[in-house]
């Protein structure tokens, strides 16, 4: 049993190797990204014993690493469009570097899955709940839930610089993605609660899709603000990401009745300090 518990993390994740790489090498495959998104869903649904709610997570991470993989370099955006090559070239190594470590990161997503939900379904069979896989597998899901929108949003604003797309529909897309990143934590959250026997206002987190879209109007529009910087795909991504990881907290914090001044003015800090330190470092020049 334990062997196959290992396979249903390690097979998806090679499958999701091998594909990357194909991808990598002819980029004119589109039909490879769409085995990517295939594997995403299926490995979600194999891990959980087919629940709907994780394929966010699976789909959303498969998304935002091949949007950053194509603006890594040597993979050629434009020939994806029947355009001109794409200027940014660079070594190969480093693109298969990056290939490797989204697949070692495509099993952490799978395990954090694994570990939550086979938990939580102990929990609705009224069985022990081991407290301690249950926390870790919430802590992977929401750190692969930030890695996520982090290669999102900078795959997304490093293309629409690159080529130069309408920026109504990039705000488009991030909203849907944020809206649901969004969701799934609030989702996970109440669920992790429950199953450690924590009563929570269900009237609050009944309604998770106002949080939801709040969160993403709030973060579309910061990203229309960061438009008009100087700045790379990074540094926007580095800096949106900070912003909803602290309003995240926020709102978790309301969410579990423990909001205070002091958890506000502790995350408002963070992300101001960290503003200061990319101002700073910064030389505001788009590369």
């Amino acid at each position: 049993m334990k062997l196959f518990k290992y396979l249903k993390i390690i097979i998806p994740s090679l499958i999701f190797f091998v594909m990357m790489e194909i991808f990598f090498a002819n980029s004119k495959a589109p039909d490879s990204l769409i085995v990517l998104l295939l594997i995403s869903v299926l490995s979600a649904f194999w891990v959980t014993r087919y629940k709907f709610l994780p394929i966010i997570l699976t789909v959303m991470f498969t998304l935002g690493s091949v949007l950053f993989l194509l603006i890594l370099g040597d993979i050629s955006i434009f020939s994806l469009l029947g355009l001109e090559q794409l200027a940014l070239q660079q070594e190969n190594a480093f693109q298969h570097f990056y290939i490797a470590t989204s697949s070692v990161l495509f099993a952490l997503t799978l395990t954090g899955l694994e570990r939550f939900f086979m938990q939580q379904e102990q929990w609705m069979e009224k069985k022990e709940v081991k407290i301690n896989i249950l926390d870790s597998g919430f802590n992977l899901n929401q750190t692969m839930i930030f890695i996520s929108i982090f290669l999102v949003l900078s795959g997304s604003y490093g293309i629409y610089i690159i080529l130069d797309f309408p920026s109504w529909f990039i705000m488009l897309i991030l909203f849907i993605l944020i809206f649901l990143s969004t969701a799934y934590l609030t989702q996970i959250n109440f669920i992790k609660s429950k199953a450690s026997g924590i009563h929570l206002d269900s009237a609050r987190n009944k309604t998770f899709g106002l949080y939801s879209f709040l969160l993403s109007f709030i973060m579309v529009e910061l990203v229309w603000a960061l438009s008009f910087w100087p700045a790379n795909h990074l540094i926007v991504g580095a800096i949106i990401l900070s912003a909803y990881y602290c309003l995240w907290n926020i709102l978790k914090s309301y969410l579990k009745n423990e909001f205070s001044r002091k958890i506000v003015l502790l995350n408002i800090s963070f992300f101001m300090l960290f503003i200061g330190i990319i101002i700073l470092i910064q030389d505001w020049q788009i590369r």
